[in-house]
């Protein structure tokens, strides 16, 4: 899928490549900067003049000259590999004619080069405040006031797939006045910086970028970051990504409470075999197909009459909301979204009486379970709420907290625990606004959970129960390239490499078939080496 006309910055970055006259040119940019749909928009933009080159398919000298050859006599200048082999390169780079170029991208500078080389540097690729509010126009059809953009352009220097993300996940709501720590609350941001930024590190290298002083380079530990370009110039002297540092801060605090378990709150959502005071226990299906339960001190249980769909949809937003709790105007707009003052003020209370006799009926204590006070519905924390969708995240958590304290057969079983919960999508069979928001949160914490026992697996020698947690990935999310990256190491140590090569043709299909891209160089680098 085309997605160049997303770039805000594409014309301006395309004028700079054909400015460059040096035979071969690098778009150097940090993961994310956009460098794969440029190198497409490049393209496009030259026609005849210049062609896309897949690496991969050009396996020896004689192919690779025939096609510069083919090239100079069909008058292409501009060659432009989609994929990233120094090996290949190197080897087309000594075939080039004068007035030829080729046209890379790559994470890290090239500094051997066999012909010169020029660089669209990363800090050219990082989107200025008007090019942060053309992007977030693109996205939203909104146009955001100027003080807007730039809150937003200083919480990201300008970083563009944190930026698509963002406003992709929000609508861009809540941003107008955001900052680092508001990004980081999007799910899919968080995602980008743990699995494509940080997981690029090596294990010692990442412990180094865990160390750097923010104010002021760290010579070792600087080097991790210098050679990915992975800084933002300053006045003074460099600095790491304000997104990256507030990322690596949050994760210090999150191993700083793992190494003080005494400190962590119990969680709301513990299950117990009956609530305090022999009250009963509430117990609510979110994950999968929803239900809702009560379970009395006699041990009988009941199903709630939930037929009211409203009235179902207000207990589970007040089930899947922090503290569990919600205002009434969050609740008017999440399960009223649509609809006029009138049938709003016709229905809200009558629905919420419904759920109060939902919840209360055959009960002979008068304590209210949904409780009602200073414009804030609440369910009541003196009783026990089973909630399934927040015993997901709770074991999550408790699994990375057992990880980082050196626990891994324990966090492992914490994960296991988290994955049996997981029965399905958030509320599967209902469709509105707020729903496919959280929905979204939970898959995208799912897909995580899965990836991290997969790789967890690995570290305690259970290739089969890795093979397991990451097929499982592949099941919602096929375009997982990392993970198909796991599959294909999992087959090369059971010596199957006719599986191998399958399953990179599997991941090259899927990459071509619907983003109209090929695998990371990264991976095809891996690829043959498995096959070797």
């Amino acid at each position: 899928m085309d997605t160049s006309y997303l770039l805000p910055h594409q014309d301006r970055l395309l004028r700079r490549i054909e400015s460059l006259e040096t035979p071969l040119v690098q778009v150097w940019g940090w993961p994310g900067s956009g460098k794969s749909a440029l190198l497409q928009a490049f393209l496009e933009q030259r026609g005849s003049a210049a062609r896309g080159l897949s690496l991969g398919e050009l396996e020896d000298e004689p192919a690779l000259r025939e096609v510069v050859e083919k090239a100079r006599g069909e008058g292409v200048r501009w060659l432009v590999a989609l994929g990233e082999s120094r090996e290949r390169l190197a080897e087309m780079a000594r075939w080039l004619h004068p007035g030829q170029h080729l046209v890379f991208a790559g994470e890290r500078r090239w500094e051997d080069a066999p012909l010169g080389v020029s660089a669209l540097p990363p800090q050219e690729m990082l989107l200025s405040p008007g090019e942060v509010a053309t992007l977030w126009h693109l996205l939203t059809g909104e146009v955001p006031s100027p003080e807007a953009a730039r809150a937003l352009w200083m919480a990201s220097d300008g970083w563009y797939r944190p930026l698509r993300l963002a406003i992709e996940a929000t609508g861009g709501m809540g941003l107008d006045s955001t900052d680092p720590d508001g990004l980081l609350e999007i799910a899919p941001v968080r995602f980008f910086l743990r699995h494509e930024v940080v997981d690029a590190f090596g294990e010692e290298q990442r412990t180094l970028l865990e160390e750097i002083p923010f104010d002021r380079p760290a010579d070792e530990a600087w080097s991790a970051v210098d050679i990915r370009g992975l800084w933002v110039e300053g006045e003074e002297r460099d600095r790491l990504p304000t997104l990256l540092v507030a990322f690596l801060e949050r994760e210090r605090q999150r191993r700083q409470r793992a190494e003080k378990p005494e400190a962590r709150p119990a969680p709301a959502a513990r299950a117990t075999p009956e609530g305090p005071g022999g009250r009963p226990v509430y117990s609510l299906g979110l994950l999968g197909s929803p239900f809702a339960r009560r379970r009395d001190p006699d041990g009988t249980e009941v199903e709630l009459d939930c037929r009211l769909k409203r009235a179902f949809q207000v207990l589970a937003y007040l089930a899947s909301s922090p503290g569990l709790e919600a205002g009434r105007e969050e609740l008017m707009e999440a399960v009223w979204p649509i609809e006029g003052e009138r049938t709003i003020d016709r229905n809200f209370h009558p629905t919420l009486s419904h759920l109060r006799r939902a919840l209360e009926a055959g009960r002979k204590d008068d304590t209210p379970p949904l409780l009602f006070r200073k414009g804030i519905y609440r369910l009541n924390p003196d009783f026990v709420w089973e909630i399934d969708a927040l015993e997901f995240e709770r074991q999550v958590e408790e699994g990375r907290a057992r990880l980082d304290r050196g626990d891994a057969p324990g966090a492992a079983q914490s994960w296991e625990s988290a994955w049996r919960l997981h029965r399905g999508p958030f509320l599967q069979g209902h469709y509105e606004a707020w729903v496919e928001d959280r929905r979204e949160r939970f898959q995208r914490l799912y897909l995580e959970l899965l990836r991290e026992l997969g790789d967890l697996y690995l570290k305690l020698e259970k290739p089969a129960e890795a093979m397991d947690a990451y097929r499982s990935v592949l099941l919602e999310d096929p375009l997982q390239e990392r993970v198909h990256l796991a599959v294909m190491r999992l087959y090369a140590h059971q010596g199957r490499r006719d599986l191998v090569r399958k399953q990179y043709d599997r991941l090259c299909t899927l990459l071509l078939e619907e983003l109209g891209v090929e695998p990371m160089p990264q991976t095809t680098r891996e690829y043959h080496r498995l096959m070797e």
